[in-house]
């Protein structure tokens, strides 16, 4: 299997490499002694990693670990860039202390599965114009002679690597409070019998009641009250149809307290009592 080498790609004192494919051909099994980028830059094509394909299109962007089997594959007008280094080589240059971890993530490949779900990172709108602008900016600089070339460079690269700790971070803050939602929906359902009190739903997400208060109304469409009431009468919705219980035991059960409170909720969202919609469950 063919190995492609450092110090082909990385050389005249740079301590990277940027080259841009322009459809693409396809590309064999091989391995590189470097740590790759790849950003898709126009058509479709197949990045197989350690036996995993990846179809990937523009605004695309892969990171493809040193060792790491690699194989492309275009499938229609295929052209991408790649960037070449090694931390080693970057050293102290572009990874700083407050990036260092992150780098050295991305950079091994297993680790970046694990935490961010897939290899493939995707931009898109304006966000993936910003990219392919300081993309481009690197080629051109990586062509030219200008003086303080290897500076510029890094500090593009640095840019680069902010833009794409900046993407996985709030991919995975996104990620997390959908979940943190999910399982707080989950929870009002499992424990609709019980108080629900804005102060510890809050508390739950971690969060001050009034801040609580409005974000929660921006995700669900509606306020907690109108929420836990809405799931009460559901679940008094399903208690009745069954008919096995008494309205009072529906009321309790459901977190109502009592009668009252069941009857003003079924007035205000189905336009009839409790044993209305009882009876007409039954025919």
């Amino acid at each position: 299997m063919r190995e492609y080498k450092s110090n082909k790609y990385i050389k005249g004192g740079l301590s990277l490499g940027i080259f841009k494919a322009t459809d693409a051909l396809a590309c064999g099994e091989h391995t590189h002694e470097f740590t790759e980028i790849v950003y898709v830059t126009d058509g479709t094509g197949i990045e197989t990693i350690d036996g995993t394909e990846h179809s990937v299109r523009r605004g695309d962007l892969l990171f493809i670990n040193c060792g790491a089997v690699h194989k492309v594959a275009p499938v229609l007008n295929y052209s991408y860039i790649n960037i070449c280094f090694s931390p080693d080589i970057i050293g102290e240059r572009i990874i700083t202390r407050e990036n260092a971890f992150d780098l050295l993530s991305l950079s091994a490949l297993e680790e970046f599965r694990h935490e961010y779900g897939a290899d493939t990172i995707s931009f898109i709108g304006e966000e993936r114009r910003l990219v392919e602008a300081l993309l481009f900016d690197m080629l051109n600089e990586f062509k030219s002679d200008l003086p303080e070339r290897a500076a510029v460079l890094e500090s593009y690269m640095s840019v680069l690597i902010a833009k794409i700790m900046r993407k996985r971070r709030i991919k995975t803050e996104n990620d997390g409070k959908s979940e943190m939602w999910r399982e707080l929906s989950r929870y009002i359902e499992d424990n609709i019998d019980k108080p629900l009190t804005l102060g510890e739903l809050a508390k739950k997400c971690f969060y001050n009641p009034s801040y609580f208060s409005r974000v929660f109304k921006e995700k669900f469409g509606t306020t907690l009250v109108d929420h836990v009431m809405n799931e009460r009468t559901r679940a008094a919705a399903k208690l009745l149809s069954k008919g096995e219980i008494s309205i009072d035991a529906v009321a309790e059960e459901c977190g109502f307290g009592d009668r009252t409170g069941l009857y003003r909720a079924f007035i205000k969202i189905y336009g009839i009592s409790p044993a209305e919609y009882r009876k007409r469950a039954k025919k």
